[in-house]
């Protein structure tokens, strides 16, 4: 935990220069990464089609893989605030972000895609087979195909400029002054769980919801400091989001996409439960049964 914590010590560190990184970071994605939706806003008030209008949530009757694009688009901008405010405001390679180690760990980020993948998978099986109906079938063909590589494309983007902020930039700085575990998981979680609460799934239970949001963000800061290394969260967030929006996604989701099934109806007790579920045999399976071996491997400089 402390070596990568220590990452943050190979730059400069002056407390006006994280004030003045979240600042850029923030502008670039909130403030330029919005533009490619504003200008679908603005053509869409423009048009004459009435069946797309602007609500407080975006655009809707939207082709959802067009609306989808300008929004992941605001991502790119996310990463490249973060480079920028690495590279060029704390003068430390963005690799440090990741791991102490010259090179990312693959293999390892990869178990942790396949291993949450599957946990998803089995927890969306067991809700349909209790509640049958609620998981309905909206396959279509000539949307999908070419979705899948969309998604494929952007979302790990998306969940990657997160994780680099969130479990990243955030917790290595509050790791200059902070070193017990719990407490930094405890805050990566609510800094994690309070720009989420704004997603449209919260409304349906903020104090749940705010739960489940707090307990991603804390479990995954949990890995990455238990790992001394980012790849874990990385793969776990790429595999959630990649199956909401392949697989299983909710009507009236933040993110709307022609997925294989609509979940009908938010159970956010039964969504919860069954995360918590998830988490915990995530944490067990790569803390007690796929361990991380200890390598000798050269320091990032």
């Amino acid at each position: 935990m402390n070596e990568y914590l220590d990452l943050a010590r190979l730059g400069k560190n002056h407390w006006w220069r994280y004030l003045l990184g979240v600042l850029t970071i923030l502008f670039v994605w909130q403030i330029i990464g919005s533009i490619p939706v504003a200008i679908l806003i603005v053509l869409t008030l423009m048009g004459d089609n009435h069946t797309v209008f602007v609500t407080s949530r975006g655009v809707e009757g939207m082709d959802v893989t067009v609306y989808f694009v300008a929004f992941m688009l605001a991502s790119w901008a996310f990463l490249a605030g973060i480079f920028l405010a690495v590279r060029f405001i704390h003068q430390r390679p963005l690799r440090t972000l990741v791991t102490p180690a010259r090179s990312i760990d693959w293999g390892r980020l990869f178990q942790a895609f396949g291993v949450w993948f599957w946990l998803a998978a089995l927890t969306a099986l067991l809700e349909a087979f209790l509640y049958p109906g609620r998981y309905v079938l909206t396959l279509d063909l000539p949307r999908y195909l070419p979705f899948i590589f969309l998604a494929l494309a952007l979302v790990p983007i998306q969940t990657s400029a997160e994780e680099l902020f969130f479990r990243g930039y955030i917790l290595q700085g509050f790791g200059l002054r902070i070193r017990n575990l719990w407490v930094l998981s405890a805050i990566s979680g609510l800094f994690f769980g309070l720009p989420h609460l704004l997603n449209p799934e919260a409304s349906a239970n903020y104090f749940l919801m705010g739960l489940f949001y707090f307990a991603m963000g804390a479990v995954m800061a949990y890995i990455t400091l238990r790992e001394g290394r980012l790849e874990l969260a990385l793969g776990m967030h790429a595999a959630n989001n990649l199956f909401s929006a392949l697989f299983a996604n909710y009507t009236g989701s933040v993110m709307p996409t022609p997925a294989l099934f609509t979940v009908t109806e938010l159970d956010v007790v039964y969504s919860v439960l069954s995360a918590l579920a998830a988490m915990v045999i995530f944490v067990l399976i790569f803390t007690v049964l796929w361990r991380r071996k200890p390598q000798a491997e050269p320091p990032a400089g």
